[in-house]
């Protein structure tokens, strides 16, 4: 909600990971701290990390990884078993070392006044999504929040703040709202919605849609692939409009000048 500090490099350990999900886990690790113990850095919702497991044959290619919670102790992030990398991160015992970066990244902004945030998550989406729920509500802020799975296999277990309203929506109908997340959004009164969602491409692009159609803002947190996380390697690149000519796309850069962008700067 508010911007980051500059982001710096540490070492931690793994404090503890467990399943929430077919195929999904949430890990926290500890800090890097100053001499008085303290926390160097601490991130706000919207961020990203970049890690490297000291874990070999992992990939020496780090992997960018949201934020889903923060406390005196640690931070948390959700992550997906995709592949060998991930894989191999699933299988380390608690007290493993990495190396990190962070934290990365913009914030998502604050909720225009008097309106209602409105969090619409799928996927490892969820994960700033949930961090944004909490900032919300320790701020006095009540959100909606709308989830999308293909099945209750994949609903995550997760503990959401109380004054957020949750609704679930899973593709066979096996949990909750039968449904995509438009259909967890119908007969709801948007009128003074500000809309957050991170997930896959075609929902966001979804909700983007839904947005411009009921006139609410609307913020995207964008997934993409990163090298570096720095802004160096340039292989993050998103297209956005370009104000100048409207005939051609221009580009930015997921890793410093976002993940988060106001959803009608992008070309969907």
């Amino acid at each position: 909600m508010n911007s980051g500090s500059p982001h710096k490099r540490g070492k931690a350990r793994i404090l503890d990971q467990r399943i929430i999900a077919e195929g999904y886990r949430e890990m926290k690790l500890s800090y890097s701290s100053d001499s008085n113990g303290r926390p160097r850095v601490r991130p706000s919702s919207g961020q990203f990390f970049t890690i490297l497991p000291h874990h070999y044959p992992l990939s020496i290619m780090r992997r960018p990884f949201a934020y889903s919670d923060s406390d005196e102790n640690g931070f948390s992030f959700i992550y997906e078993i995709r592949g060998p990398a991930t894989r191999d991160l699933a299988n380390l015992d608690d007290g493993s070392p990495v190396d990190w970066i962070g934290p990365l990244g913009s914030t998502f902004p604050e909720a225009p006044e008097n309106s209602r945030p409105v969090l619409v998550a799928g996927g490892i989406g969820v994960g700033p999504i949930l961090y944004l729920a909490r900032e919300l509500a320790e701020a006095g802020a009540e959100s909606l929040v709308v989830l999308g799975a293909r099945n209750v296999g994949l609903v995550p277990r997760l503990e959401w703040p109380e004054t957020a309203e949750v609704r679930i929506c899973t593709d066979d109908g096996s949990h909750g709202i039968h449904g995509t997340v438009l259909d967890g959004l119908s007969n709801t009164n948007v009128t003074n919605a500000a809309f957050y969602t991170c997930g896959p491409h075609p929902m966001m692009a979804a909700v983007h849609r839904f947005a411009v159609d009921t006139d609410r803002p609307c913020w995207v947190s964008m997934e993409e692939m990163m090298a570096c996380g720095v802004g160096a390697c340039q292989g993050c690149a998103i297209p956005v409009k370009d104000e100048d000519d409207l005939s051609r796309p221009a580009y930015k850069q997921a890793c410093v000048e976002g993940p988060i962008f106001d959803s009608r700067e992008l070309i969907w």
